[in-house]
């Protein structure tokens, strides 16, 4: 059966590249909604945004995702009635809307804002598409200065993650939502721009802290430097992140349960780094202009406990040792990947993502000690409107004990189909 899936899985990869990379009827820029305008309550501008996504999806395993975006940490084993059976999905979940606003200016301070939703809001074992707010935030903006208020999408990799469309994220791809305060800085000199920006997040969605877990928010401190030296691929310019993370999460007593401790009052520290890159190796000097262009973009990031602030892809952020104590789970990864841009609106990527922890004889066998991804795609633009994108990703993931056959290792075989309607 696995053979029959993974033959009509290279076939239709290989059906839809030929179709995708026929020359489209206009040419396109990125990936963009439409510009339109109107003037609305007190804002002197406001802007609606989002697209309209279907999604078409089938693994070689039966996946207990929902809402179409597989979850890397949910590949069912072998020798299970999921992890042998096949599964085609269909859904329009991930469609996403919002809006932009420009109103007064107080001081030199120009203000704004900006709302987006998406469509996972309720239990998603029972795919109740609802709108769920995903941002909500203020922003005051001051020459090269600004300041971001509100609740929006963290911390580490969030906002150069590479483009796929059969997960939630590639390994390794932050992921995190909560109250925030941000503040930015620019340094324009001549071709370069470099950057520093300090942000401190709550620790979860809730609108404050757990105030029996109160220990020091989640801040990071990010450098940047952002060069047109080189010119644009892919409309984007080289640019170079270094962050780090701290938090730490307090635990005011011993925890116990049914008259047992399970664990020590004791806090723990979060911290971690990453370096985020964007590299054009051919270019052009006119933004506008992508056909030929090659990019080679990527990060690695390690620390410790990152779960709890980032959401990796194995979500670990602490172990109980056998003496009731904790111990806070490291790791390090990252992902590579290079895009070609095979004509103005037909471009291809392959990206390659790693993640490991550390393997300590006490955490549980059943946890992923690490994995790795292979992901390749190709998006076709033919109007400023519209993108249809194929995909193909493969998954391995090493446990750190085995299953009851023996097996310590996992894989997984999956292809999307994606169509974006962008207003």
């Amino acid at each position: 059966m696995k053979k029959i899936i993974l033959v009509f899985l290279v076939m239709t990869f290989a059906i839809g590249v030929i179709l995708v990379a026929m020359p489209g009827t206009s040419h396109a820029g990125k990936i963009e909604a439409p510009k339109g305008e109107v003037a609305i309550g007190a804002a002197k501008k406001f802007v609606l945004y989002g697209y309209i996504k279907f999604r078409v999806g089938l693994s070689d395993k039966w996946d207990d995702g929902s809402g179409g975006a597989f979850d890397p940490r949910r590949i069912p084993l072998d020798n299970t009635t999921a992890g042998e059976n096949a599964k085609l999905s269909f859904n329009a979940r991930e469609t996403r809307f919002g809006f932009r606003l420009t109103g007064d200016t107080f001081s030199g301070w120009k203000t704004g804002g900006k709302m987006e939703f998406d469509m996972y809001s309720g239990d998603s074992n029972h795919d109740n598409e609802a709108p769920r707010m995903r941002i909500g935030e203020i922003y005051l903006t001051k020459n090269n200065t600004k300041i971001t208020l509100g609740k929006g999408w963290a911390m580490f990799g969030t906002r150069r993650g590479p483009t796929v469309e059969n997960f939630n994220s590639m390994l390794g791809h932050g992921f995190r939502r909560g109250l925030r305060f941000d503040i930015a800085q620019k340094f324009p000199s001549g071709n370069n721009t470099f950057g520093a920006e300090l942000m401190v997040m709550t620790y979860d969605d809730d609108n404050g802290f757990n105030t029996e877990n109160l220990g020091f928010p989640y801040t990071s401190i990010e450098l940047s430097m952002v060069s047109k030296s080189l010119g644009y691929a892919g409309g984007k310019p080289l640019g170079l992140w270094l962050q780090g993370i701290y938090g730490n999460m307090a635990e005011p007593g011993d925890i116990y349960e049914n008259g047992i401790k399970v664990r020590s009052g004791k806090d723990y520290d979060v911290y971690g780094g990453e370096l985020d890159w964007y590299f054009p190796i051919l270019s052009s000097k006119n933004r506008a202009q992508k056909c030929g262009n090659l990019a080679f973009s990527g990060a690695v990031w390690m620390g410790q406990a990152l779960g709890n602030a980032c959401k990796l892809d194995m979500n670990y952020t602490i172990a109980t040792k056998p003496s009731g104590g904790l111990d806070e789970v490291g790791g390090w990864g990252g992902w590579t990947g290079l895009t070609y841009w095979i004509t103005e609106n037909v471009w291809a990527s392959v990206f390659v993502g790693y993640e490991s922890i550390d393997d300590k004889d006490y955490y549980p066998r059943d946890w992923i000690n690490d994995g790795t991804e292979i992901t390749g795609n190709i998006f076709w633009q033919p109007c400023r409107s519209l993108v249809f994108c194929i995909e193909y990703a493969y998954i391995k993931n090493n446990y750190i004990g085995t299953d009851e056959y023996g097996n310590d290792d996992v894989t997984f075989n999956s292809l999307a189909l994606a169509a974006y309607y962008y207003f």
